[in-house]
């Protein structure tokens, strides 16, 4: 309110300083044009706060935060522009135009303005958080993998203000971390969460351990205390389910992962509108590169490999080439010496790679022919990595999911750590953009893929 308050005072100076704002010419807003400009800033916080971005627990990056002020300015200025139109055209007539230019001025102060005053409080927020004050009590169910995980995760970013107690595990007694103690098995966990003042309690247990998760939803704390569970530690993720009932016989459905005819139409056009961009723009790069790995090995400059893309069909995937001619015969022989999990085979220092085809790796220029696989339509800008067909051959029957959309360039988990990952952590990721796909979900990626590109981090 005050980011608002502040921008259309901004507007009224500037309006009696140059006399641009208003279509009729006078020097000074009317009461009809202060309520004009005033329902834009209502309608904007009204869309943030019907989203619900104003009672998130967890906070946003700043990315996510301009994305939400822009969807909301969107939705305000379409609105506003369709009234502006009925109030002249019944309303107020001639006597009084309200002007477009206006509005466009408008944001242009209160978007940066409102961003800064949300970003400002965040890191207020953050201060205090981290400070140890108004920490939320948390007690982690399971000390494996999966409770470490989480553990790290708000270590890492204290800013979500979450005070971590310890764990409680039905079979493991010793910490999983140091310095954060195992305080119990679940029997225990009412108990802690009594004298504890506990208000938090995250489940991340494995599938096999359901009837427990079970007892502690159902049994375990008390109501007032917010029951969190990992999705991982389910065998079905709860985005994957919707229940549905049949004149009173409830049941459970599983949701299968895919997009309907108008999505698919929309992500195609942005796919074929940013490749034709994204090819004008690297022409004159493309040369050069092919120059270069002509010159500084044997081989052509293309590298084509046969993936599996969407329901498994195959197509001929195009990079430039940046290992030895002949790389892919000798894989079986460097086979023991793969280091990522899974059906994957990664190598950080694989004798393969030629010195220019390192750069272009960890530069992601490798990756540029794809456009034309975008162009064909055997890929999306944004996706599941592309598997090669011997890796789908020792999928497990989850992992099949990742086939249901055209594979991309860049995705989910290229921007949360790239080679870094293990293949079941890829997995999850990519069924979750699949199950949670939006447009503003690929910009989001395709936005996050600049800085990850440039840093260089984690690629090899």
């Amino acid at each position: 309110m005050l980011a608002g308050a502040l921008s259309i005072l901004a507007l009224y100076r500037l309006s009696i300083s140059y006399q641009v704002f208003r279509s009729t010419g006078t020097d000074s807003f009317s009461v009809l044009d202060v309520l004009f400009y005033a329902s834009f800033v209502l309608i904007a916080l009204m869309d943030i706060a019907l989203a619900g971005d104003y009672n998130k627990t967890w906070r946003y990056s700043r990315l996510n935060e301009a994305l939400i002020l822009m969807r909301s300015f969107t939705i305000a200025f379409l609105l506003l522009v369709a009234s502006a139109f009925f109030l002249e055209s019944f309303a107020v007539g001639e006597q009084h135009q309200f002007s477009r230019f206006g509005i466009l001025a408008l944001i242009a102060v209160f978007l940066p303005l409102l961003f800064f005053i949300r970003v400002a409080a965040h890191h207020r927020q953050a201060r205090l958080f981290g400070s140890g004050g108004w920490r939320k009590k948390m007690i982690i169910v399971g000390a494996g993998e999966e409770g470490k995980q989480v553990y790290e995760h708000f270590q890492k970013k204290n800013w979500l203000g979450v005070n971590c107690l310890g764990f409680v595990d039905p079979r493991i007694k010793t910490s999983p971390i140091g310095g954060t103690p195992v305080l119990g098995s679940v029997g225990d966990l009412p108990r802690l969460v009594r004298q504890e003042g506990v208000e938090e309690v995250v489940i991340a247990l494995p599938p096999t351990d359901h009837a427990i998760m079970e007892e502690i939803v159902n049994n375990g704390v008390r109501h007032d205390v917010k029951v969190r569970i990992i999705p991982d530690s389910f065998a079905y993720p709860y985005s994957e389910l919707d229940i549905q009932e049949y004149d009173g016989l409830a049941m459970i459905e599983v949701k299968q992962p895919h997009l309907d005819a108008m999505h698919k139409g929309i992500k195609r056009a942005l796919d074929i509108f940013f490749a034709s961009l994204m090819l004008l723009i690297h022409l004159p790069l493309w040369t050069i590169i092919v120059i270069a790995v002509r010159l500084t090995s044997s081989g052509p400059a293309i590298f084509r490999q046969t993936r599996l893309g969407k329901d498994g069909k195959t197509f001929e995937m195009m990079k430039f080439r940046s290992m030895v001619e002949g790389a892919h015969d000798m894989r079986k022989k460097l086979e023991e010496d793969n280091e990522a999990s899974g059906p994957m085979f990664k190598m950080k220092e694989d004798p393969r790679i030629t010195p220019l085809g390192r750069f272009l790796r960890r530069a992601s220029l490798d990756e540029i022919p794809q456009i034309l696989n975008v162009l064909k339509g055997d890929m999306s800008f944004v996706g599941p990595r592309p598997p090669l067909p011997e890796e789908v051959s020792r999928y497990r029957a989850h992992h099949l999911k990742r086939l249901a959309v055209r594979p991309g360039i860049t995705g989910l988990w290229q921007v949360s750590g790239r080679d870094r990952r293990d293949f079941e952590e890829m997995a999850r990721l990519d069924l979750y953009y699949i199950e949670n796909w939006s447009t503003w979900l690929d910009l989001k990626i395709i936005l996050k893929t600049i800085p990850t590109v440039l840093s260089r981090k984690g690629a090899y």
